[in-house]
């Protein structure tokens, strides 16, 4: 599977949620590195970003189970990965490498028939329709400019009261 790479930003910059969903993955992996893994709430996409930032490679208070809403700052651009000892900048170019996949049945997910989406022209949208962040002065983190209310986001945390956004 050849996923795009976005090639274009420093260490640090903030990286933004495509669409709201439930932290799925959060963590370690020898070649992503750093990597996020967020299903959407109909359970029918998974966004994969990978390769953050060493040492601080998520937004506060990001973790697995937690819900995020389209727009918010879930990490920030590195160049960890290749290699099974965590927290390793092994690749040369600072980038996100991301990708969407759909998931029709659950066997997809994790099996032979994955399907995975070019970002290419996503990406491209995405580019045109950006979320505004800015620097959280006094820290590391960054947050959105304007606020979006997602219907869906309240109606996921409605029905999942245990859930905290």
């Amino acid at each position: 599977m050849a996923w795009p790479s976005l090639y274009f930003i420093s260490i640090g910059t903030p990286i933004i949620a495509v669409e709201s969903g439930v932290v799925e993955a959060l963590g370690w992996n020898q070649y992503g590195g750093w990597r996020i893994g967020i299903r959407s709430f109909d359970g029918k996409r998974y966004y994969y970003y990978a390769h953050l930032r060493q040492n601080y490679p998520y937004a506060e208070g990001l973790k697995e189970g937690g819900v995020v809403t389209a727009g918010d700052v879930i990490g920030y651009m590195g160049h960890t990965g290749y290699s099974a000892k965590e927290n390793v900048n092994n690749i040369e170019t600072v980038h996100l490498h991301w990708g969407l996949q759909l998931i029709f049945d659950e066997s997809q997910k994790e099996g032979n028939n994955e399907i995975w989406v070019d970002c290419y022209e996503l990406t491209k949208f995405l580019y045109r329709n950006r979320s505004e962040a800015a620097k959280v002065e006094g820290t590391k983190e960054w947050r959105r400019v304007r606020e979006l209310r997602d219907p869906e986001v309240e109606k996921h945390c409605k029905n999942n009261a245990s859930m905290i956004q």
